[in-house]
Order: C-alpha cells, then sequence, then structure tokens
C-alpha cells in the first residue's frame, strides 16, 4: 500500500510530466506488485482529488482493477482531526495524509511536500508509533522495495 499525495499525481501519472522519470517507479511498483495499492480516503482527500480532473478516468480504471482502494472516510476524517488537536501548527495542512497513513495502517506515501515531511514523519502521530517511509523520487526508490505488502491481510475498514 502506498498514500499518493495529489501533490504527486502529475510526477506519478503523466509521461510527459518534467520529473515523471523521478516518479515512474511508484506506478511500476503498484502495477507489478500483486497487492500493491494506492489508499485514501476522507473528505479533505477526496475534495483535492477531485480538482485533478486530468487523472480521474485513470484513477477510475486503477480502482475497478483494485489498485486505488478507498479507506473508512469517516475513521480518516476523525483521525486527522485528532491529529489537528495534538498539533496545531499553520505548516501542517496535511493531517488527511497523516490519518491515512494511520488507519490504513500504511507504512508508504508518495509526496513532493517537503514541508510536509517533518509531520508525517512524527511517532506520536501514530497509533503503532512506527513511521512511515516516504518516497519523494528516484533517490528514494529503494523504500518501494522494503515494504512487503503481502505479509497482511486486507484489513476490515477497506470498502
Amino acid at each position: 500500500m502506498i498514500v499518493l499525495d495529489t501533490n504527486s499525481y502529475s510526477s506519478v501519472f503523466d509521461q510527459n510530466s518534467s520529473d515523471h522519470a523521478d516518479f515512474c517507479h511508484v506506478m511500476q511498483w503498484v502495477n507489478s506488485q500483486k497487492r500493491a495499492c494506492f489508499v485514501y480516503g476522507g473528505k479533505k482527500y477526496k475534495d483535492e482529488m477531485r480538482n485533478m480532473v486530468k487523472y480521474l478516468d485513470l484513477i477510475d480504471e486503477l480502482k475497478k482493477a483494485g489498485k486505488f482502494v478507498e479507506i473508512n472516510g469517516r475513521m480518516i476524517d476523525e483521525d486527522a482531526a485528532r491529529l489537528k488537536n495534538i498539533c496545531t501548527d499553520v505548516a501542517f495542512n496535511d493531517e488527511h495524509i497523516v490519518a491515512i497513513l494511520n488507519i490504513s495502517g500504511c507504512k508508504l506515501v508518495c509526496t513532493k511536500d517537503t514541508s510536509a515531511m517533518p509531520y508525517i514523519k512524527r511517532k506520536d502521530f501514530y497509533s503503532d508509533k512506527k513511521r512511515p517511509q516516504i518516497y519523494s523520487g528516484a533517490r528514494s526508490k529503494n523504500v518501494l522495495k522494503s515494504i512487503y505488502q503481502d505479509r497482511r491481510k486486507t484489513p476490515a475498514f477497506f470498502f
């Protein structure tokens, strides 16, 4: 599983994107691994996703293939609110990304948002106190190899 920050959609999905060569490994990984998928959910993420009109048809195809999987939105929204109560920093605006990671149990995120990374790495935000790994370009492609997604059954909070 991997959480794909919407700021990385063009980099991962668009072959004409200037940094696609750095991010094409994410899509290759999802397509080559039997149980690998993008996970998403919650109101804020869905609102951001709706603005990415160019990629909605591709996302629909990924959903049909079981490669873009929705997590329980109510649980994500509740956890995002909890996180905002813990951390009131104005710069912390990706609470929904951390909540998706926490609720899904996913330990991998793809983002280009360097200001979000310190928050994504905070152990105290996660119920298991384990930080996720961050894919932020080709230099971090080893994190794709270190995640073994077939070791667990699909959790109950998937739709």
